[in-house]
């Protein structure tokens, strides 16, 4: 084997662990995470179930607007309470199948779904697009880069 082609390799290969850092949330994000109570499932998502995105720019642009966005949290409780974006409802990605009902006649509206890194909102958006909504979006870099842009967040609440 050439030294080039060992490169190329190497190149190939290191996307697979670049995300590793092994924090607990982390491993939520990614689904390795696990109780020895009660095994989480991991669902397995190619993308985003509309396959588009819309960044904190034009989110932050467009929540003020005529055109209604359903933005929904689908951290924990525990996260959400820390600090969400200001009008997102929180429906924890787990949850989701179990509270449609509170999203009853919103299938037209455009839904933004988030997590802290995209993980969790990847699984909430294939549930919600098999439910029958069909403009369901991602907010680009979620929770990382809405904090990383500054934009506002609620104020911490109690939780739970």
């Amino acid at each position: 084997m050439t030294r080039y082609t060992c490169l190329l390799m190497v190149l190939a290969l290191s996307p697979l662990s670049a995300g590793c850092s092994g924090s607990s949330d982390d491993a939520v994000e990614n689904g390795t995470r696990t109780s020895a109570d009660e095994p989480r499932p991991v669902a397995v998502v190619d993308g985003p179930a509309s396959g588009s995105s819309v960044t904190p720019e034009e989110l932050v642009d467009r929540l003020g607007g005529e055109t209604p966005i359903v933005l929904i949290d689908v951290r924990t409780p525990e996260e959400f309470a820390a600090g969400h974006i200001p009008g997102a409802l929180n429906i924890p990605y787990d949850e989701l199948p179990a509270r449609l009902h509170e999203l009853e006649g919103r299938q037209g509206e455009e839904i933004v779904v988030y997590c802290r890194t995209g993980r969790r909102a990847n699984i909430a958006e294939q549930a919600l697009a098999e439910a029958g909504f069909l403009n369901v979006r991602d907010l680009a870099g979620h929770m990382v880069a809405w904090t990383a842009a500054s934009y506002p967040l609620s104020d911490p609440t109690p939780c739970c």
